[in-house]
């Protein structure tokens, strides 16, 4: 694995890397974005967390409450990946939790009696885990939340825009069906704030502008393909005519349920997974993808970094606002977000492994196929 690491290492030195991503040059690559700061997001240094002013290595932990998918394990490789090119500063610790708040409360506990730098959080509730970041950050650990994040005053944040991305993917969807027809909807895993909002979004956008189109049917991917699979599978076996599936995740997995009942291709949505996108590219399929690259643990470390430093960074701020989709499936429908057509080799891999969550790297970083996979 090749990192352009003079330049990187001279940012570093001369004080940690500028602001990336969210709309500055560092975390965006010629195939992807990341959203811009908002005018809302409230810009702080340190509180919350001491400010070292140029020290490290920081002691940095990674709590995570789930591996059940591609995307999580990636997302964890990632981390270990940048914390690894980073060693003079970062110096990472993961822990992994059961699936459950409760879980993953017990472990920060532990975590925080070893009294780290910081604590890097994908939160397995919104709200259930404050309490116990909030004495974290009164102990002087700075706490960074991302991707599926807490609502704690004092932690960091950086999440995905879910509401902008579920109104793309059924406004997708509702444009594909000329506004008619019978759906599968994804209700995705229960409790987490993605979840929650998709299925909020995507039920009040269809009675609002689709109401001729019908949820005859939900299922919980629980973004994880066998679950998807099994749950699409039943609902075709209940339902005889499906015109479309609004899913937060496998792509793939519709695809594999519909050709096993012998149904029709129909339009669908999910995450940003390489095998599904490679199907849909290959056989024409009309396929949205909603992006959400598994990198945003190394874009976490750098701005924890960076905020050690006594540096200053967004307490808030959305970390990719680009969604994807198939050359078949390439329609005008007023997207919120911007949306890229599939392109080999910079947002899908034709030859790559199917479950790569794309893109795989940003910035400056070249992070490849066997980094994110750990092969």
């Amino acid at each position: 694995m090749s990192q352009r690491s003079g330049a990187l290492l001279a940012a570093l030195a001369a004080g940690m890397l500028a602001l990336a991503g969210c709309g500055s040059s560092d975390d965006n690559s010629s195939s992807s974005s990341s959203a811009g700061d908002s005018g809302s997001s409230t810009s702080a240094s340190s509180s919350g967390g001491e400010s070292k002013s140029g020290g490290g290595p920081y002691k940095i932990v990674l709590s995570n409450n789930y591996m059940g998918n591609e995307w999580r394990p990636q997302m964890v490789n990632v981390a270990r990946f940048v914390a690894d090119r980073m060693s003079d500063k970062v110096d990472l610790d993961v822990r992994i939790s059961d699936a459950t708040p409760a879980a993953q409360i017990q472990s920060l506990q532990s975590v925080i009696r070893q009294r780290p730098d910081a604590i890097m959080i994908d939160a397995a509730s919104q709200t259930a885990l404050n309490p116990v970041l909030e004495q974290a950050c009164k102990q002087g650990i700075l706490v960074f939340s991302f991707d599926q994040v807490v609502s704690a005053d004092c932690a960091y944040k950086r999440p995905q825009d879910y509401e902008a991305q579920a109104t793309d993917a059924v406004n997708w969807l509702g444009t594909q069906l000329r506004g008619r027809g019978k759906i599968l909807m994804d209700t995705g895993l229960a409790g987490i704030p993605l979840s929650e909002t998709y299925v909020r979004v995507w039920r009040q956008v269809l009675a609002d502008r689709y109401p001729g189109i019908e949820v005859v049917g939900t299922f919980e991917s629980q973004y994880a393909p066998g679950p998807e699979l099994q749950g699409v599978s039943a609902q075709l076996a209940r339902n005889p005519q499906i015109d479309g599936i609004l899913s937060g995740a496998y792509i793939a997995s519709d695809i594999k349920a519909l050709e096993q009942a012998g149904r029709p291709m129909v339009p669908m949505t999910g995450l940003d997974f390489n095998g599904g996108q490679k199907q849909c590219e290959a056989r024409r399929l009309k396929c949205f993808f909603i992006g959400a690259p598994a990198f945003v643990s190394g874009m976490a470390i750098e701005r924890i970094v960076r905020v050690l430093d006594g540096g200053e960074q967004p307490r808030d701020e959305i970390y990719w606002d680009t969604n994807y989709v198939s050359a078949a499936g390439d329609i005008d429908f007023g997207a919120t977000q911007r949306v890229e057509p599939l392109k080999d080799g910079e947002n899908y891999y034709a030859d790559g492994s199917d479950s790569l969550v794309t893109p795989i790297t940003y910035g400056d970083w070249d992070i490849t196929a066997e980094d994110v996979l750990a092969k």
